[in-house]
């Protein structure tokens, strides 16, 4: 089995949500910040329009989607995803694997890939890879956030606040919980928010290098393990 490390960044109060849950809020895609979501492609001709619309809403209702990242040092990263530095990363493994919600790595462009609606139809619909392009591809201003995502099937929409959510288990484990470094909260609070592991959880939390644009571990705070429950041996 391979495992990827992936890290996503959030506001303190959903990392607690997060954590509780043990499950990721999905997004979808007239969720996300990026207009040219779906449409990386060029739909100069009006007919491609029409199609990039239609499989557009369709994959809206279908698809969710887990943005996350492979690093969790940028200073951007945390003003833009981590609440002005006062939020929270989750650093956690992913199962990488034959499964169809294996990550995907965004590919930065400084065009829009030509000719990718050309001829779709009843007749000629859209491949895997097509769709795979389509979701993974944005405007190269983006590629500070080194961004790869996951992808999974809509199915159940959660009653109580009509959003969709991706289960820790089976192929996502917990592994690191990292404080910003403006986050008011302590590492030993968010500590004991983790339930208890299969494999250890380091919580710690960050500051700015002294000698580069870079956040790094604050040194002078104890990061805290939380460690898998000992089970006691079994006696006849």
């Amino acid at each position: 089995m391979k495992l990827m490390r992936l890290y996503y960044m959030t506001e303190a109060i959903w990392a607690e949500k997060i954590l509780r849950e043990q499950r990721f809020k999905l997004s979808r895609l007239n969720d996300l910040n990026d207009p040219f979501e779906f449409i990386g492609a060029c739909i100069g001709e009006k007919q491609a329009r029409k199609v990039a619309k239609v499989l557009r809403d369709h994959w809206h209702k279908n698809i969710g989607i887990l943005c996350a990242g492979t690093s969790y040092d940028s200073p951007v990263m945390w003003a833009h995803y981590g609440h002005k530095h006062q939020g929270v990363c989750l650093g956690f493994d992913v199962v990488v694997g034959d499964d169809q919600d294996l990550p995907s790595q965004v590919t930065y462009e400084p065009d829009r890939v030509q000719g990718l609606f050309d001829n779709l139809g009843p007749k000629n619909p859209m491949t895997k890879d097509q769709l795979v392009k389509l979701l993974t591809t944005k405007f190269k201003d983006w590629e500070y956030e080194r961004e790869w995502r996951l992808f999974a099937n809509l199915k159940e929409r959660n009653p109580e606040d009509g959003l969709y959510y991706l289960n820790f288990e089976p192929h996502i484990q917990l592994r690191e919980v990292i404080l910003g470094a403006r986050c008011e909260k302590t590492v030993k609070y968010f500590a004991d928010l983790v339930p208890p592991p299969k494999r250890p959880v380091e919580v710690f939390k960050l500051r700015g290098a002294f000698d580069s644009f870079a956040m790094v571990r604050q040194k002078q705070i104890s990061p805290i393990f939380v460690r898998p429950k000992k089970t006691m041996p079994y006696r006849a």
